[in-house]
């Protein structure tokens, strides 16, 4: 079965006009004839500042970064890629790479350079009997989920529904069946790469083999993904949820909380949120933007054992609100429709943590129900199961020893007090962040060179850089979770 899905492209009214960007860039300028013979060459767009879409096409996820691209490329085929790879370095320009679109770093965009677009890239070919299936980049997972649910299958993918396949997949992708099937990039078979030299190769267990252990993990390091292999497992019907509860007991259902959830089979994948209670139909008026916290989960396996599985996450104290109920996989991504809205400012800390231990259960509870007010969102999601299985070292990802994750965000429209905002992030960051145990590189935002260096052990890091050197001597990929090439 294939099929492509098209995404209607976003607007953003607080940017500059596209006019300026040519005349204030660092640089020469582009010659039209140079424009024109780039132009010819590609089967999909490019957009220029003076075009109509233009502000359209430069607006990215995360507001907070207003940047002015000299060019946008929305890619067709595997032959734009290539082209807009080999254009913007025989032109010396910044490159960035996008599919989703939803970089908490701004890697997504630039001033003065090429954006390579990936979000017309929406091929998708399953197949049922092998339970197999080839997914282009700018596939969302709203998408992909869509696509596999007739089948009954399923790949376990990020929480929010616009989240595209290649970032994702690239870095990890902790998603809603962590426990019990793994990594998503645990679930890839290969990757097809245009690589700094636009040259397009197929990364597997078989072919590049030390490429593909750092594609799985090591972001866009070595090149664009054009088309990930993937194995499927079992999607359909989950029991799926939230169960809400007064912030006030937070200290105490975050321990009984983090013991349930470790105790779990693998099929129960969980987080916890300290949040105001949303103004969704099951929560009582009277609660809706109170603190709260909530209990999300997944349990991917027999409906009437997770029943019993969730009961104790259901009875830790008198709910305010709880929507719990067999639903299809899809229908999870309603919990987080927020983090689907375009151009919203975020500021955001994340970290992995070892173990959970009462005093760092406290700091949290502690620090985060002190500053619970719209747009404050605190993620405690416990890991292990299959995930904690695989060897450290068998991906570039290398952190599944970890016991769980935390993410620390507030969010709000650009006329938001983006002070305010950061300094209630810093707030609890500051708390907990002495039982910090590295970080997941796709929720690290523009934190500098160390943080990029706790997202990945020593010799992790060691072998990446060798790839760097290998793949992209020069750099051209460096608008990421940047490894530079070093020295060999």
């Amino acid at each position: 079965m294939s099929q492509h899905l098209q995404e209607k492209p976003q607007h953003n009214q607080h940017l500059r006009s596209g006019a300026e960007i040519l005349t204030t860039q660092e640089g020469p300028r582009l010659s039209e004839e140079t424009l024109r013979a780039f132009a010819s060459r590609l089967h999909g767009e490019m957009i220029r500042p003076e075009d109509a879409d233009y502000e359209a096409a430069r607006a990215v996820w995360h507001g907070g970064y207003d940047r002015h691209p000299a060019l946008i490329v929305r890619c067709l085929h595997v032959a734009d890629v290539i082209a807009a790879v080999q254009f913007a370095r025989e032109q010396k320009l910044p490159l960035s790479v996008r599919s989703g679109g939803h970089s908490l770093s701004g890697h997504g965009t630039n001033d003065g350079g090429v954006v390579i677009d990936l979000s017309r890239m929406k091929a998708i070919s399953i197949d049922p009997t092998r339970r197999t299936a080839r997914l282009e980049p700018g596939l969302t997972w709203h998408e992909v989920s869509h696509a596999l649910q007739p089948s009954g299958l399923a790949l376990t993918s990020g929480d929010t529904a616009t989240v595209g396949v290649g970032g994702l997949l690239l870095g990890g992708g902790i998603g809603w069946m962590v426990r019990k099937y793994g990594l998503a990039c645990d679930r890839v078979r290969a990757v097809e790469l245009v690589t700094a030299e636009g040259h397009l190769l197929r990364a597997s267990a078989s072919d590049h083999r030390e490429l593909f252990w750092g594609l799985r993990g090591g972001g866009g390091n070595f090149g664009i993904a054009t088309a990930f292999e993937v194995d499927l497992h079992a999607g359909g019907t989950i029991l799926g949820g939230a169960v809400f509860y007064e912030a006030g007991e937070a200290e105490r259902i975050l321990r009984a909380y983090a013991r349930i959830a470790l105790a779990a089979p693998d099929e129960l994948t969980t987080q916890a949120l300290l949040m105001p209670a949303p103004p969704a139909p099951f929560v009582p008026p009277d609660k809706q933007g109170t603190p709260s916290v909530a209990l999300v989960f997944c349990y991917a396996g027999d409906i009437a054992e997770g029943e019993q599985v969730v009961a104790p996450l259901r009875a830790l104290g008198t709910p305010i609100a709880e929507m719990v109920a067999p639903m299809p996989y899809p229908a999870l991504f309603a919990f987080t429709e927020v983090a689907e809205i375009r151009g919203w400012q975020h500021h955001v800390r994340s970290a992995f943590l070892e173990t959970l231990p009462d005093e760092m259960l406290h700091a949290l509870a502690e620090s985060a129900c002190a500053i619970i007010s719209p747009g404050t969102i605190v993620q405690l999601r416990v890991l292990g199961g299959a995930m904690s299985r695989v060897p450290n070292d068998a991906t570039a990802f290398a952190h599944r020893d970890k016991q769980a994750m935390l993410l620390i965000e507030h969010y709000g429209p650009l006329p938001a007090d983006a002070a305010d905002l950061h300094a209630r992030t810093e707030q609890v960051w500051q708390a907990i962040s002495p039982y910090a145990s590295g970080v997941y590189v796709n929720l690290l935002g523009d934190e500098g060179e160390q943080r990029i260096h706790d997202a990945y052990p020593p010799a992790t890091y060691a072998r990446l850089a060798a790839l760097k050197r290998r793949y992209d001597p020069q750099n051209l990929f460096h608008l990421n979770q940047n490894i530079p090439p070093g020295e060999g």
